[in-house]
């Protein structure tokens, strides 16, 4: 809906109201001054002019108090309610034009503070967790170990004793859970090399794809790999941007019971395309023509990097979809909406600290269809100037 300026009300309102003062003066004298005696015509026209002015300056009052102090009294009840703590206090956007770019900057600065706010809360946790995780995996793994190998012996004594195959299994099938826990601690926790090296996105994704779908996790998901068709190419390790990508394909594959339509998407954009509303991309591949906002999390990831060019991968599937209420939770250590023994909780925590060692950022959305998108967004090796955008981080610390 557009709009008039502040300047532009005030100008048309003050014409008008000149306009009508003059003409209610002119209109007085000429009808009413013949009749009077003129002895009191001076004290006619002091009269008029008294009303005149009297009026104007209660327009005028009332165009100030309006569109200028009403506006600035909601602003400022707004912003000492932010400072009291209160983030989720809001400016209503109305009024003038200037007042409704500034209700909308008031607001998007809020929702950066509380993505900040999170962000910290978020890394403090991340830290604690990772140094934990390594304490814990290491002082697991060798009595872990040690069960496992009390457990081959016992099956090789056991024979065929009734029930106790059975057992050795059960034992054997938890004592593997508990391993995969342990690796994904040490996968959590484990420093990282601090030499990136450029890595090809699409080579990656078609790797990641072939690999998931020769071993069966894709065998009944229709996979649409709608690739850009320049290569996109990324300062890291090969190897950690597959590690985040197979973990994100299984949870996709997961959440559509192993079966529906998976798309992953790449393309190369800039900082001014990614700052601009964009469509919608829906799973078949057409584009509706609904516009959104970027994220508050994408203007926080910007000011932090020096990136000109970056590379997007969304990867969207038909399952259920994840509620926005734990669009952030999803990626702490351990929090899972599987069901008990079905999942650990690590996958999507490895996912965040992988992206963010390679500089980039990662959040969840709705899909069109239903599911969930996932968007990664990388400084692309092209548009980083001098080289790579900050050395791997060592600690395990996520974003």
């Amino acid at each position: 809906m557009r709009t008039s300026s502040l300047r532009t009300e005030l100008l048309v309102s003050f014409a008008i109201l000149t306009a009508a003062a003059l003409m209610f003066a002119l209109a007085s004298v000429v009808l009413f001054y013949e009749y009077l005696d003129p002895a009191h015509g001076t004290w006619f026209l002091v009269t008029l002019t008294a009303i005149d002015v009297a009026i104007f300056v209660a327009f005028l009052a009332y165009m100030v108090q309006h569109h200028i102090v009403t506006p600035l009294h909601r602003a400022v009840q707004a912003a000492e309610a932010i400072a009291a703590g209160d983030l989720h206090r809001r400016v209503t956007e109305e009024g003038p034009r200037e007042f409704r770019h500034l209700a909308r900057s008031f607001n998007r600065m809020t929702d950066r503070l509380l993505d900040e706010r999170a962000h910290l809360v978020r890394a403090e946790k991340l830290a604690s967790v990772g140094r934990l995780a390594a304490g814990v995996a290491h002082e697991i793994g060798n009595p872990l170990g040690a069960i496992t190998g009390y457990t081959h012996v016992l099956r090789r004594r056991a024979g065929k004793t009734e029930g106790a195959a059975e057992l050795l299994e059960g034992l054997e099938r938890e004592t593997t859970r508990i391993d995969r826990i342990i690796r994904g601690l040490l996968d959590y926790s484990r420093p990282r090399s601090a030499t990136p090296t450029l890595v090809d996105v699409n080579e990656a994704v078609r790797a990641v794809a072939d690999l998931l779908t020769m071993q069966g996790v894709l065998r009944r998901v229709e996979v649409d790999l709608t690739l850009s068709a320049s290569s996109p190419v990324v300062y890291g390790q090969f190897h950690e941007l597959e590690q985040a990508l197979v973990n994100l394909l299984i949870n996709a594959a997961d959440a559509m019971s192993g079966q529906g339509r998976l798309v992953i998407h790449t393309e190369r954009l800039t900082r001014a395309a990614l700052q601009q509303p964009s469509t919608r991309r829906e799973l078949t591949g057409t584009r509706a023509a609904v516009e959104h906002a970027p994220p508050t999390r994408v203007d926080v990831w910007l000011a932090n990097t020096m990136a000109t060019e970056i590379v997007k991968i969304v990867i969207a599937d038909s399952g259920a979809g994840i509620d926005p209420a734990l669009s952030e939770k999803i990626f702490d250590p351990f929090f899972t909406t599987k069901e008990p023994g079905k999942g650990t909780g690590l996958g999507l925590a490895i996912v965040s600290r992988v992206i963010d060692n390679l500089g980039g950022t990662i959040w969840v959305t709705s899909a069109r269809e239903g599911g969930a998108a996932f968007h990664l967004l990388l400084p692309s090796a092209s548009g980083t100037p001098n080289g790579a955008p900050r050395p791997l981080v060592g600690a395990a610390v996520a974003s």
